[in-house]
């Protein structure tokens, strides 16, 4: 028997659910604007500017307008994504923690984990944490982050005399890194700074400040060694290059006094990434100095940091003309007004009670007791018709 719906979308039997980060190609894949979310402007000539926040391809606007994409009205169509390609990749202020942890496992220079993957340890970690990615990734961290030099590539066994031509040689094989002394990498606010004790040369400071930039693509085998599946989650994904734009249905503007229109906060938020790219993307083309490079990179990974999450301790809120703090997109979902516990989640009915269960020695295990005037008021009601009513 087919199912009634009011959609005209086709319908899939849900399998199995995968988590994971979505890869920038993947991000571009599903967006609908074609060249990216280029313009902070909203309308152009009275109608919704192409390639602007309020791009047509991504969703109805009204109940008098049609969707470009899918051709649905606003009951009909469920929004579509778009994306805004970054003039700087910067943190995702999510995976901040992960990030940190990640970079202390792996060389500053060369980007290989600081133990070879064939060491008896790591071997050791391997075999314990099977099918336990999450303690993998603890273990290694354990491991890895008091380790200050990266291994080198093939090392002389020292023990044998090379001069003495009847002598081999034997040569230990090693992963091929740097052999150069790390940092210590701190967190301070959003930015990640690199810090050493023994410096590798000269000219080299003490302290340097870890921009994204420097996050290089991971080989499959460390993606596994920390606790990730190179199909689904890599490191570098951690890392935001392409922005994904959310639907217009999300981000909904609130029509006020007949025309004026009051755009949603993550609208206001985008715009502002928007002006941020553009002027990074400006003086990175002007030949500006590094300090105000550095300035723009900073202002852009701020905003970015405060759409997802507008309540970090420790940091300055991104608020209104009106003073008040943006609602960011982290606060929509989480808590009891969230959209999990607030929207989706099981709502106040009839025929229902609430209780806290505790222990009674005269119930079996597998029995919950109901007071009295709570039974005699749980009813189900029966809906009498003429094939049940009762002669």
């Amino acid at each position: 028997m087919a199912t009634i719906t009011d959609s005209k979308a086709p319908l899939r039997t849900v399998k199995r659910v995968q988590f994971g980060i979505l890869s920038p190609d993947e991000i571009r894949r599903m967006s609908v604007t074609e060249g990216g979310i280029r313009y902070s402007e909203v309308y152009e000539n009275g109608r919704p500017k192409l390639g602007g926040l309020m791009d047509p391809r991504q969703g109805c606007l009204d109940r008098h307008t049609r969707c470009t994409t899918c051709a649905g009205n606003m009951s009909d169509c469920p929004g579509h994504f778009g994306h805004m390609d970054l003039a700087k990749p910067v943190y995702h202020v999510g995976f901040l923690t992960k990030t940190l942890k990640v970079l202390r496992c792996v060389c500053f220079y060369c980007s290989k984990l600081l133990y070879n993957s064939q060491h008896p340890k790591v071997r050791e970690i391997v075999t314990k944490s099977k099918g336990q990615p999450r303690k993998r990734l603890l273990h290694i961290y354990n491991l890895c982050k008091g380790k200050m030099i990266c291994e080198g590539g093939d090392e002389v066994d020292v023990t044998k005399e090379p001069e003495d031509p009847t002598q081999v040689v034997k040569k230990t094989s090693g992963h091929g890194g740097c052999g150069r002394y790390q940092p210590n990498v701190k967190r301070i606010g959003l930015e990640l700074m690199a810090e050493w004790k023994h410096v590798n040369e000269d000219t080299q400071e003490r302290k340097q400040v870890l921009t994204a930039e420097r996050f290089l693509p991971f080989p499959d085998e460390e993606c596994y060694l920390l606790g990730m599946d190179p199909k689904f989650a890599r490191p570098d994904w951690m890392i935001l290059t392409v922005l994904p734009v959310p639907p217009l249905p999300v981000r909904p503007a609130v029509v006020m006094y007949g025309t004026a229109r009051n755009q949603d906060d993550i609208t206001h938020k985008l715009a502002d990434i928007i002006k941020a790219n553009n002027e990074l993307l400006r003086n990175e083309q002007a030949g500006a100095a590094a300090h105000i490079i550095m300035e723009n990179i900073k202002m852009l990974q701020f905003h970015v940091a405060t759409m997802t999450d507008n309540d970090m301790p420790g940091m300055p809120k991104a608020l209104q003309k009106s003073g008040r703090p943006l609602k960011a997109l982290k606060s929509r979902l989480k808590g009891k007004e969230g959209r999990i516990r607030g929207n989706l989640m099981g709502k106040r009915v009839d025929f229902s009670a609430r209780t806290v269960i505790t222990a009674d020695p005269n119930l079996r295990i597998d029995q919950v007791g109901v007071p009295r005037s709570i039974a005699q008021n749980l009813t189900y009601p029966e809906i009498v018709t003429p094939f049940n009513i009762t002669k």
